[in-house]
């Protein structure tokens, strides 16, 4: 039941705006392409892009079902496992605020490039958070995802950054939630620094991405040659 109201609770708090409003111009796609959306759950990242014909691949029958509604093809899958598409059937691939969540993302990553057409193209949206085990299984720096996609047989084309301290909301649940002084003021500093300008926020992430960043925005390719 992951994905049920998400919808409306994600439109409500401006979800998708406040993360990808500064990226959302790259992330395109070319008209008349196929597109398949890795871990999509209910869709509304396509269609917060403005992508309206796209393959939601997920294993969560509450997301697929919204999905559907919604005018996307819905399949059903277990993304650390051989996806249920075709080879090489792609143009772009989107997988974002995903692999954080699993223990296997290498499959997952393989999997991609695989459903990738020669020079497709493969969106990653990637967390820089901490790892609790259960929601979050493993944290990414930006070494991390780089080497993750590349050692896939990825060619990283270029790199942006979502900065931290953006959402104050949930700033102020983790400093209510807080049990310790220590995490109470720690979170007060978050506060603080999220007062900054964006501009400067985007900065910080840029040139200090392991602390300063909440997601690494990638466009990955898939290479045109078997040499790669």
């Amino acid at each position: 039941d992951y994905w049920v109201d998400a919808w409306e609770i994600r439109e409500k708090r401006n979800y998708y705006h406040r993360l990808y409003r500064d990226v959302r111009s790259r992330l395109v796609v070319s008209p008349q392409t196929n597109v398949l959306d890795i871990g999509g759950g209910d869709g509304h990242l396509m269609h917060y892009l403005g992508i309206a014909s796209a393959d939601i691949l997920d294993i969560s029958f509450s997301g697929l079902r919204i999905a559907g509604r919604r005018g996307y093809r819905a399949l059903l899958g277990d993304l650390q496992a051989p996806f249920p598409v075709f080879e090489n059937s792609y143009d772009f691939a989107f997988c974002f605020e995903v692999l954080e969540h699993l223990w296997r993302p290498d499959v997952t990553v393989a999997e991609a490039r695989k459903a990738l057409k020669p020079g497709g193209v493969l969106y990653v949206g990637q967390p820089n958070m901490r790892a609790d085990g259960v929601h979050h299984v493993r944290r990414f720096y930006k070494k991390d995802i780089v080497s993750l996609l590349e050692g896939s047989g990825f060619l990283v084309d270029w790199i942006d950054y979502v900065p931290r301290f953006i959402v104050r909301d949930a700033i102020w649940d983790d400093i209510k939630r807080a049990t310790s002084l220590g995490r109470k003021v720690k979170q007060c500093v978050a506060l603080a620094i999220s007062l900054l300008p964006r501009t400067v926020l985007t900065f910080l992430a840029r040139y200090f991405p392991d602390r300063f960043c909440l997601l690494f925005i990638i466009k990955a390719v898939k290479p045109c040659s078997s040499e790669h």
